[in-house]
């Protein structure tokens, strides 16, 4: 290697690991600063490595009811919705990549036009609320139960599955349920997880339907909880934070909180992440 190729090549590493550090260090400063005694907190403005260890920020926050309440209805729309999500946009990408389909792109352009045009907030309040799911769980999934754009990507992965096993599956007398469900879903799994990872974070951070169309706090999303300790300018009026234990920032309760709501998302990902490039690549470039 010459030596303008070394030095760009030490450069660039140089950048990248500056770069890593500078990105990496909020998510770290978030969990050392939730985890350290408020003394620590308090006395040093930059947190590398905790002195001590106290799990008293996590501890008071399960103490209330507010928090774990906030995490299973989050965890009921990100399972439920993201179960529900896969079903409906398989079956919506199945339908529209039949090559005989009548009116085929007279569908395709109207669920085309949702993706570009939307009916505003007041329209879409008036029909959740006419279906009653204003103050419900249930508007966190039926509302948003297909996504256009990932309608489209799995559409394309439908497309690249050769006509000869649909025929050969035709002849068995298999139904096109039969089809979907024993051909194209197990020959689409890269797809299904990639497109399972997009929904799922979707729905873990949902935020602003908690804050629309729920009137309930018990009813709220950890986002939505997470939304209002953090933007909150009078710390009496949170009913998730208490002051009955000494040498407790409130902060260190937010950031134990944030890191409540980040770690669960963050450890699904690895398991998916040999299908994600895969199932992006399949569902985007068709040869």
């Amino acid at each position: 290697m010459n030596r303008p190729s070394l030095w760009f090549q030490i450069v660039n590493y140089a950048f990248f690991i500056l770069l890593s550090i500078v990105t990496l260090y909020p998510f770290w400063y978030t969990l050392v600063g939730s985890l350290v005694p408020f003394e620590e907190f308090a006395d040093q403005a930059l947190l590398l490595l905790p002195r001590y260890v106290t799990f008293q920020a996590y501890e008071q926050i399960f103490e209330t009811s507010t928090i774990p309440n906030a995490y299973g209805i989050t965890a009921f729309s990100t399972i439920v919705g993201t179960a529900l999500n896969l079903l409906f946009t398989s079956i919506g990408a199945y339908v529209l990549s039949r090559r005989n389909l009548p009116g085929k792109m007279i569908f395709f352009t109207a669920i085309l036009f949702t993706m570009l045009f939307s009916g505003g907030l007041i329209p879409i309040y008036l029909t959740l609320h006419s279906y009653g799911l204003i103050n419900n769980v249930w508007v966190y999934i039926l509302p948003s139960l297909i996504n256009t754009f990932y309608l489209i990507i799995m559409k394309t992965s439908f497309h690249s599955i050769p006509d000869s096993l649909e025929e050969a599956a035709e002849i068995d007398g298999c139904s096109h349920f039969g089809i979907l469900f024993r051909i194209f879903l197990p020959l689409s799994l890269p797809v299904l997880a990639t497109l399972g990872l997009f929904y799922a974070v979707d729905r873990w951070n949902e935020l602003f339907t908690a804050l629309f169309f729920i009137t309930d706090t018990d009813k709220y999303t950890l986002q939505a909880v997470l939304y209002n300790m953090l933007t909150s300018v009078d710390t009496t009026t949170q009913n998730v934070i208490t002051t009955d234990r000494e040498n407790m920032a409130t902060e260190q309760v937010k950031l134990a909180t944030i890191i409540v709501a980040i770690v669960p998302i963050l450890l699904v990902y690895p398991f998916l992440q040999r299908f994600f490039i895969k199932g992006v690549l399949i569902g985007s470039v068709k040869g």
